[in-house]
C-alpha cells in the first residue's frame, strides 16, 4: 500500500514539473541571449534550445521546486569573426534565483546596463575568463555590486592594474579568487580585504616580489595560494608574509626565478601544508634546517623538478610519511636513491627522478614494500646502475608505468629484461630502451594484456622477431623494438597479433625477407618505420591504399624495388615519406598527389629516372624534397617556384640541364625565416592517465621526432627536429646546368647553404650575393665562373663554409673579416686568383685583373699543349682502359653500369683538369 501511494505521489510530481516546465518569462529571456550572443550570425544553441521547457535545454539547469533557472553555462559560444559581444546586464539579472553564470571565452568587451548586476543578489559563481574585459576601464567595477557572490574567475582577459577595480574589497562574501594568466603588476586593490577568500590564483602575471603585498598574511582562511609564472625571484623577501598563512594546504611557485635566498626560513610554520610547488625555478639547496622545510610532515605532493638540485637527496624526505608523490626530475643530484628515504613512505604513489647525476647503484628491492605505487620513472640517469634481480625480492605493487630509459639495467643479472615485470598486470607503459639490455625478448613480455607502448630500442637484444601466443587481444598501441639485432622475417600475421598498433618501430635490425602485406591490415597505424634493415621486394600495395591512416612511413636503406607507390595509392594523412636508399625504379607518379598534408619527401639514392614532374608545387604543404643521387634529366621546373614552404631542396647528383630558374627568390621560406613543424602524431594527443590526484594529471604523449640526414659545408649531418625545422638548403651540385647564376638568388636572405658545385655554369659570381645574410655556406667549386669574388662578401659574417675552386676567377681575393678563415682549398685551379692564401702574388697587374688579349694568347698556348702528341697517346690509353672495362660492366649487372657511368664522369673531369693543371706547368717552366 505504502508503495503504491509512492509511486502516484511521484508521478504526479513528475508530471507536475514536466507539464509546468520553465516560466515562460524565463524561456523568453534564454532566447533572447541567444539572439544577442549570436549576432549578427547563427548560434550553435539553435539545435538544442527548442521546445517549451527550457529547464531541459543545454547548459541550463532550474530549481526543481520552483522551476526558475539557477544555472547558465555558455561557455565559449559566441564565434571569434563575429567581434566583441556586449551582453545586456539585464537580461541575467531577470532571472531571481539565477546562481551560477558561465560566460567563458565569449570575447565579452563591456556590459550594457551594467547597473543591473545589482539586482542580481543570488549570485555565487560568476565565470568570466578568457574574454577581452581589459578593453573598457570600467567593465569590472559593476562586478562589486555582486555582494553575494563566492566565486569569480577572470582568467586570461589582459587585464592590468588599471582596469582592477578598488571595489573589489567589496566581495566580502568571496572564497575563491582567480586573475592567472593577465598583465598584472602592482599592488592589488582591495585584495587584502577579503577575509574569507581560501582560494587565490595569480599565476602566469608579470608580478615580481614587490608586487605581493604584506597585508596577504591578513587572509587567514586562505587554504590555496598560486602564484606560478611570475618574477618572484626578482625580490628576496617577497614571500615572507606567506609563513602566516598558517591554513594553506596547497602552495604553488613554479616558474618564478627563485633562488635559494626566495625560500623563507620560517617555511615549517605551514604545517598543514599538503602540496608543494617549486619545480621550474633557480633553487640548488633549499632544504636546510634553517628553512624549516623538513618540518612538512602532512607533505603529500612535493614538486621541485626542473631546478638546480646538487648533492644527494636530503635524508628527511624520508620523514615525510604522508607523501604520494614525488618529483626531482631534471636536476643535479647525484650519488643514488638512498634507501632509507624510501622505507617509511608506504604512502608513495608517484616517483620521479629523471634526467638527474645518479651515479650510483640501487636496488628495486628498496621499493619493494611501497605497495601504493604506480609510477616509477629513473630515465635519463646514464651513470646509474639498476638492479632488479639480486637480491630476490617479490613485489607488493602494480605498476602502471616504468621508465628505465638510459640507465644500466641488471649488469649483475645478465643485462636480461627483468623478471619481475611479469608480475605486474596492471602495467600500461613500459619504456627500457638504452638500458643496455642483452638476451632475446620473452614472450611473456607479449602476452601482458595491459601494455598499451613497449619500448626496447636502442639495445643488444637479440633473436627472431618475438613471437606471442595470444591472439587479437594485445592491446598494444606503440611498439619500438628499433636498434637492436633482430633477425630473420616479420610475422606474416602481424595483424592478428598486433591488431591495435599506431605505431611501429623496427628500424636499425637485421630483418630480412618481404614486408608482409597483412601489415596493411592495421588500421590505426599511423606510423611505421622498417629503414635499415635487409628487406627486399615491393611495397605491399594494400600498405597505401583505402585511405590508409599513415602520417610517417620510413623504409629507407633497404633493398626494395618496384615503383614507388602503386598507381591506387591513398595516402590521405600521410607527412612524412623516406623511400631513400633503395632500388627504386621508374618516374614518380602523380597519385602522389592523394597526400596533400605531405611535408617531407625523401626518394635519394635511387634509380628513378625521367623528368622532374612540374605537378609537385601542388603539394602546398611540402618543406623538405630530396630527389638527388638519382638519374632525373631535364630542367629544373620553374613550378617549383610556387612551393611557399620549401625549405629544402636537394636535386644534387642527377643529369639535370639547363638553366636555375631565376623565379627562385618567389619562394617566401627563402626570404624570410618561417619555422616548420616537422614532428609526427602530435595532432591528435593520445593520453595514458597514471594517476590522478587533485587534478592533477600525468601523461605520455605518443611523439615522434622527424629525422633526416642533409649535406651541408661539406658534411653529411643528421639533423632532427627544431634544427631541422630551421634549416634551409638548396644543392643542385653534380649536374649539368648551364647558363649565368641568377643574379635574384641573391635576395634569399634566409638561406643557409647553396651548393651549385660540379656544373657547367658560367658567368660572375652575382654582387648580389653580397645580401645571402643567413648564408653558412656556399659552393661554387668546379664550374667555369669568370670575373673577380665581390669583396662585398666580406659582409656575410656567418659564412664558415666557402669553396670557388676550379673555376676561371681572377682579381684579388678579400682578405678580410670571415674570408681570413678560409684555407687555400678554397680557390685552388683558379689560375689567375691571386692573393693570400694563395703563394701567388698579385703585384703583376696581369694577375689581378680579368683576361685580356694578352690572356686569350696564353689560353690558346694551353690547349696548343693540350694537343701535343704525349697528351694525345695519353688519351689514347685511358680511352682504351676505360672501354675495356666499361664493355664488361655493361653486360654484367646494372648496378655497375651505373657505377661504371658515375666513374667515367669523375675521371674525365679530373684527367682534364690535372692534364690542364700540367701543361700550365709545363709552359711556365719552359717560358721561365
Amino acid at each position: 500500500m505504502f508503495r503504491t501511494a509512492f509511486f502516484i505521489v511521484s508521478i504526479c510530481c513528475c508530471s507536475f514539473y514536466w507539464c509546468h516546465g520553465c516560466l515562460e518569462e524565463e524561456r523568453t529571456l534564454l532566447l533572447q541571449i541567444k539572439d544577442s550572443i549570436s549576432y549578427p550570425g547563427g548560434s550553435s544553441l539553435d539545435e538544442y534550445w527548442v521546445g517549451k521547457n527550457c529547464c531541459q535545454w543545454y547548459r541550463v539547469d532550474c530549481n526543481p521546486s520552483s522551476s526558475r533557472v539557477i544555472s547558465i553555462k555558455l561557455g565559449s559560444i559566441r564565434e571569434e569573426r563575429l567581434g566583441l559581444w556586449y551582453p545586456n546586464t539585464s537580461l541575467f539579472a531577470a532571472f531571481k534565483e539565477l546562481e551560477k553564470l558561465y560566460l567563458w571565452g565569449n570575447h565579452i568587451g563591456g556590459w550594457v546596463m551594467p547597473q543591473a548586476f545589482s539586482e542580481m543578489q543570488s549570485l555565487r559563481e560568476l565565470h568570466l575568463s578568457s574574454n577581452n574585459l581589459s578593453v573598457s576601464i570600467d567593465s569590472l567595477r559593476c562586478i562589486c555590486e555582486l555582494t553575494t557572490l563566492r566565486v569569480l574567475n577572470l582568467d586570461m582577459n589582459r587585464l592590468n592594474d588599471h582596469t582592477i577595480p578598488k571595489c573589489l574589497g567589496n566581495l566580502s562574501l568571496l572564497e575563491e579568487l582567480s586573475l592567472s594568466g593577465n598583465e598584472l603588476k602592482g599592488n592589488l586593490p582591495g585584495l587584502c580585504e577579503l577575509r574569507n577568500i581560501r582560494e587565490l590564483n595569480l599565476d602566469f602575471n608579470n608580478l615580481d616580489g614587490r608586487a605581493v603585498p604584506p597585508c596577504l598574511s591578513n587572509l587567514s582562511k586562505l587554504e590555496t595560494l598560486s602564484l606560478s609564472g611570475n618574477d618572484l625571484g626578482s625580490y628576496s623577501s617577497a614571500l615572507t608574509g606567506i609563513c602566516e598563512l598558517t591554513a594553506l594546504r596547497g602552495l604553488y611557485l613554479s616558474e618564478n626565478r627563485l633562488d635559494d635566498r626566495g625560500i623563507p626560513k620560517c617555511m615549517g610554520n605551514l604545517s598543514l601544508l599538503e602540496e608543494l610547488y617549486l619545480l621550474g625555478n633557480e633553487l640548488k639547496s633549499p632544504f636546510s634546517s634553517l628553512t624549516g622545510f623538513c618540518e612538512l610532515r602532512n607533505l603529500q605532493n612535493l614538486n621541485v623538478a626542473n631546478n638546480s638540485y646538487v648533492g644527494s637527496i636530503p635524508q628527511c624526505f624520508g620523514n615525510m610519511n604522508s607523501l604520494r608523490e614525488l618529483h626531482i626530475s631534471y636536476n643535479q643530484f647525484t650519488g643514488a636513491n638512498p634507501s632509507s628515504i624510501f622505507q617509511n613512505l608506504t604512502n608513495l604513489m608517484i616517483i620521479s627522478a629523471s634526467d638527474n647525476q645518479f651515479n650510483d647503484s640501487i636496488s628495486f628491492s628498496t621499493f619493494a614494500n611501497l605497495s601504493k605505487l604506480v609510477h616509477i620513472d629513473l630515465s635519463d640517469n646514464v651513470r646509474l646502475e639498476v638492479e632488479m634481480e639480486h637480491p630476490h625480492w617479490v613485489p607488493t605493487f602494480q605498476l602502471q608505468s616504468l621508465f628505465l630509459s638510459n640507465c644500466i639495467l641488471n649488469r649483475r643479472g645478465g643485462s636480461g629484461i627483468p623478471t619481475f615485470i611479469s608480475t605486474q598486470q596492471s602495467l600500461e607503459t613500459l619504456d627500457l630502451s638504452h638500458s643496455f639490455l642483452k638476451g632475446t625478448i620473452p614472450s611473456w613480455l607479449l602476452n601482458n594484456l595491459t601494455v598499451s607502448s613497449l619500448i626496447l630500442g636502442g639495445n643488444s637484444l637479440k633473436g627472431t622477431f618475438p613471437q606471442s601466443t595470444r591472439r587479437n587481444n594485445s592491446m598494444l598501441n606503440e611498439f619500438d623494438v628499433s636498434d637492436n639485432f633482430i633477425y630473420g622475417e616479420l610475422p606474416s600475421n602481424i595483424d592478428t597479433l598486433f591488431p591495435n598498433l599506431i605505431v611501429f618501430n623496427m628500424s636499425k635490425n637485421k630483418l630480412q625477407g618481404t614486408i608482409p602485406a597483412s601489415i596493411s591490415k592495421l588500421q590505426t597505424l599511423r606510423m611505421l618505420d622498417l629503414a635499415e634493415n635487409n628487406l627486399f621486394g615491393e611495397m605491399p600495395h594494400g600498405l597505401t591504399r583505402n585511405n590508409t591512416s599513415l602520417e610517417y612511413l620510413r623504409l629507407s636503406n633497404n633493398k626494395l624495388q618496384g615503383n614507388i607507390l602503386s598507381k591506387f595509392s591513398n595516402m590521405t594523412e600521410l607527412v612524412v615519406l623516406l623511400l631513400d636508399s633503395n632500388g627504386f625504379t621508374g618516374t614518380i607518379a602523380s597519385n602522389i598527389l592523394s597526400s596533400p598534408s605531405l611535408k617531407i619527401l625523401d626518394l635519394s639514392k635511387n634509380h628513378l629516372s625521367g623528368f622532374i614532374p612540374s605537378w609537385l608545387p601542388l603539394l602546398m604543404n611540402l618543406a623538405i624534397l630530396h630527389l638527388d643521387w638519382n638519374f632525373f634529366n631535364g630542367p629544373i621546373p620553374s613550378e617549383f617556384c610556387q612551393m611557399q614552404n620549401l625549405h629544402i631542396l636537394d636535386l644534387s647528383n642527377n643529369k639535370i640541364s639547363g638553366s636555375i630558374p631565376s623565379c627562385l627568390p618567389n619562394i617566401s621560406s627563402w626570404m624570410k625565416e618561417i619555422s616548420i613543424d616537422v614532428d609526427v602524431l602530435s595532432e591528435q594527443v593520445y593520453l595514458r592517465v597514471l594517476y590522478s590526484l587533485n587534478s592533477s594529471y600525468y601523461v605520455d604523449v605518443f611523439h615522434t621526432r622527424v629525422t633526416t640526414i642533409l649535406t651541408t659545408k661539406g658534411m653529411t649531418l643528421t639533423y632532427e627536429g627544431l634544427p631541422l625545422s630551421l634549416m634551409t638548403i638548396i644543392d643542385f651540385s653534380m649536374n649539368q646546368l648551364t647558363g649565368n647564376i641568377p643574379s635574384q638568388m641573391g635576395h634569399l636572405k634566409a638561406l643557409h647553404s647553396l651548393n651549385l658545385s660540379n656544373n657547367i655554369l658560367s658567368g660572375p659570381i652575382p654582387e648580389s650575393f653580397q645580401n645571402l645574410e643567413s648564408i653558412e655556406s656556399l659552393d661554387l667549386s668546379h664550374n667555369k665562373i669568370v670575373g673577380t669574388i665581390p669583396p662585398q662578401m666580406v659582409q656575410l659574417y656567418k659564412l664558415s663554409a666557402f669553396n670557388v675552386s676550379s673555376n676561371n676567377l681572377s682579381g684579388a681575393i678579400p682578405n678580410e673579416k670571415q674570408f681570413l678563415t678560409f684555407n687555400e682549398s678554397s680557390y685552388t685551379a683558379n689560375p689567375h686568383l691571386c692573393g693570400p692564401p694563395l703563394q701567388r702574388s698579385c703585384s703583376c697587374n696581369n694577375s689581378s685583373q680579368p683576361r685580356d688579349n694578352k690572356g686569350e694568347e696564353e689560353e690558346e698556348d694551353d690547349s696548343t699543349i693540350l694537343d701535343s702528341p704525349l697528351f694525345f697517346y695519353l688519351w689514347v690509353a685511358i680511352a682504351y682502359i676505360l672501354g675495356f672495362w666499361g664493355f664488361i660492366a655493361l653486360f654484367a649487372n646494372k648496378n655497375w653500369r651505373w657505377k661504371f657511368f658515375s666513374t667515367v664522369d669523375r675521371c674525365f673531369d679530373c684527367s682534364y683538369l690535372n692534364l690542364h693543371m700540367f701543361g700550365l706547368y709545363l709552359k711556365n717552366f719552359c717560358c721561365n
